[in-house]
């Protein structure tokens, strides 16, 4: 006999701000994080990317690596200036093994994006992220393999990963 199923719950964005402020507020990384969401994407609340900004931050200090990819793009976003703060988000988070904090990583040393061009150090976070399955990076390190930018120049490994990131 199967189990009854769970009985379904409206979504309600004003209760669940309230239970994840109520947690955040006790320093709740996870519930900090949902606050950041939240707020960034204008769910239950007005869009407010301060606050957003404020509570990514507080979950990101506590080393939630999605926190910290979020504040990473929001400082990327914002202005030229914050280009050295998101680099440091993206790799508190790509160390945890977030491939899109690698990705990003990698985009920022292959482009010279907040710090000094470095196509092997572009590689090396590419190489990550693709071995993850993420298909953009794939992409990214097919160019590298079809350019020959840190590498050998080598259209059959061009292809391989153009191939990968196509599936």
């Amino acid at each position: 006999m199967k189990p009854a199923p769970a009985a379904l719950v409206t979504r309600d964005y004003g209760e669940a701000l309230r239970w994840f402020r109520l947690a955040a507020e006790q320093g709740d990384a996870v519930a900090q994080y949902n606050l950041g969401f939240m707020y960034a994407n204008g769910r239950g609340v007005t869009r407010d990317y301060g606050e957003a900004l404020r509570w990514y931050r507080l979950a990101a200090e506590q080393g939630h690596a999605e926190a910290q990819f979020n504040l990473g793009v929001m400082c990327d976003a914002e202005a030229q200036s914050k280009l050295g703060e998101a680099l440091r988000w993206f790799r508190l988070a790509a160390e945890q093994g977030d491939a899109d904090a690698q990705n990003n990583l990698g985009v920022m040393y292959a482009n010279g994006e907040g710090v000094t061009r470095d196509d092997g150090e572009a590689l090396r976070w590419y190489r990550l992220a693709a071995e993850q399955g993420h298909a953009e990076t794939q992409f990214n390190l097919g160019v590298m393999y079809e350019n020959g930018r840190g590498v050998t120049r080598d259209d059959g490994e061009a292809l391989r990963w153009y191939r990968l990131a196509a599936e």
